[in-house]
């Protein structure tokens, strides 16, 4: 049971009175970890203390929130198919809102110096006859790039589209939230997530809780992404304690408990991630690849509807055809050489390039094609190995996930040599051989899982942090999480040894470059929802 809407003073009353409710409600969420309680409680005060200074002690409100998200294994594969491995974070972002009788939303945030007051008319942005043709609508808006009010913009405009004739009543917001921002731990998504739990209670509407995920994926395009809905299903179906071991065509959920003795440490790197438009790229590279590899093997094409399709138990073939069927790729591919191979396409091609620019060298077709099958394979394995305690094995396909984003290795006498992930000829023919051979060693090795591939998405500052945790007694896997080029690395160590870690890292990363409070050991809460 959710507390719902009261009067400000009255959840200002509740928080500073421990209440019964309120407490058992928290603890729900949180834990009965009373440091992890304690520690969110803040956040609370200064969310409900925004909302007042903005519109008043005594309206009536309700708090919505959204858990920051790591995906522990499944990098880049949430739109292809394949698994992700998620848990919710003990940071979030919290979202205060009164219902309005116009359809104004007016947005306050505690960050004040950073986040300026903001407001729009839903009408105004989406008039009726615009409604209900949201892919088209997303393609001509024009938005300013970056700005955080794109994110609560996303969430209003496609309730009000799906709902194209109930106009929605607006909102008087306050938002306040911890989860470092553009660190790769979904603060963006958190606003979606959020802002459409709120929207939706306070209007009365509905969508069926399991198809919430996908609803914010495609909110989430109006800000410029062109991704899937990993890290909101994270946020909106994650329970404590566990890990969401999840795959979407169809959704299927599965919480699987987190292994005891272990903890994750997420360590931020500093480094904001790129704009959407290098991401957006890979995705249309996924796209490219299975378009051309359905043109060329037409026996297949029927089957194949998602890259997590391409795999030989699917097709019933043997795993050194699909290492052929890579090999007839190109490493590297221009638009006009993709528009040639592609006659028939030239529409989806279109929508592809749209949200990036082409790539200089062409893009990075078979590198990256190998990457998402093998990272479906790789976190497809997550669930078996983490209900058995494996973490070793774990954490062996997590450096190996990270060597497929991998753009340097810091080496023995500390300098580094830049990665190159191209997937040549020669590399597909020594698989195929090694997968055809006696040999058990080499077959071991070939299997698909283990091959990193190349999807490029890391950065100096998120190898050098997986290259130094990886020193340290006690670390079993590291790798990036998000979408890469910045944010964060999730660092996966024994209990016993988390301040070895810690220590290591604020020694020989950190504090030479003049940072600090970077490093967060995450404890798992529940998923988003009203308090």
């Amino acid at each position: 049971m959710i507390i719902g809407q009261q009067p400000i003073s009255k959840w200002q009353d509740d928080l500073n009175t421990r209440s019964t409710h309120l407490t058992n409600h928290l603890k729900a969420i949180y834990g009965n970890d009373l440091d992890i309680l304690e520690s969110r409680l803040p956040l609370y005060k200064q969310a409900l203390q925004t909302f007042a200074n903005a519109y008043g002690m005594d309206r009536d409100a309700i708090i919505s929130r959204a858990p920051g998200r790591i995906n522990l294994l499944g990098n880049h594969i949430d739109h292809r198919g394949g698994h992700c491995n998620y848990i919710a974070i003990n940071r979030e972002t919290l979202l205060v809102a009164s219902l309005r009788n116009d359809d104004r939303i007016v947005i306050h945030n505690a960050l004040t110096d950073r986040f300026k007051p903001c407001e729009f008319s839903i009408s105004d942005l989406l008039p009726p006859e615009k409604r209900g043709q949201w892919l088209n609508y997303i393609e001509t808006v024009g938005i300013v790039p970056h700005d955080w009010e794109n994110y609560i913009r996303a969430a209003v405009l496609h309730v009000q589209d799906h709902f194209a004739d109930t106009a929605l009543k607006g909102l008087d917001i306050a938002i306040a939230g911890d989860i470092p921002i553009a660190a790769g731990l979904s603060s963006s998504s958190s606003l979606v997530v959020s802002t459409l739990e709120a929207i939706l209670h306070l209007n009365e509407l509905e969508i069926p809780h399991l198809e919430k995920a996908e609803f914010c994926g495609r909110a989430e395009w109006y800000a410029g992404t062109r991704g899937g809905s990993g890290d909101h299903a994270a946020m909106l179906y994650a329970e404590s304690q566990s890990v969401v071991h999840l795959r979407f065509f169809p959704l299927t959920t599965e919480d699987v408990p987190l292994p005891s003795g272990y903890r994750v440490v997420a360590c931020n790197s500093c480094v904001e991630h790129a704009p959407p438009g290098i991401f957006n790229e890979r995705i249309a590279t996924y796209e490219i690849g299975l378009m051309l590899v359905k043109k060329q093997f037409p026996q297949y094409a029927s089957h194949l509807e998602h890259l997590r399709d391409l795999n030989a138990d699917h097709l019933e073939i043997s795993q050194a055809d699909i290492y052929r069927i890579l090999r007839t790729l190109p490493e590297r591919m221009s638009r006009a050489k993709i528009r040639t191979a592609l006659p028939e396409h030239q529409d989806r091609l279109d929508t592809l390039f749209s949200p990036h620019n082409e790539p200089k060298e062409g893009y990075r077709v078979r590198q990256v094609m190998l990457f998402g099958l093998a990272e479906c394979a790789r976190s497809a394995q997550c669930q078996d190995l983490l209900k058995s305690g494996n973490m070793e094995g774990f954490g062996q396909l997590k450096y190996l996930s990270h060597d497929g984003d991998r753009q340097f290795t810091l080496v023995t006498d500390g300098s580094e040599s830049q990665q190159n992930n191209r997937i040549t000829d020669t590399a597909l023919d020594i698989l195929i051989a090694d997968l055809e051979s006696k040999d058990s060693a080499r077959i071991s090795a070939a299997q698909i899982y283990n091959q990193p591939g190349g999807y490029d998405c890391s950065c100096r500052e998120l190898d050098q942090l997986v290259d130094l945790a990886s020193q340290v007694d006690g670390v079993v896997g590291a790798g990036l999480t998000g979408g890469g080029l910045g944010g964060c690395v999730l660092v996966f160590v024994r209990e016993e040894a988390v301040d070895s870690l810690l220590s290591t890292l604020e020694t020989k990363f950190y504090t030479p470059r003049g940072l600090s409070d970077a490093m967060l050991v995450c404890a798992s809460v529940a998923g988003s929802g009203l308090i």
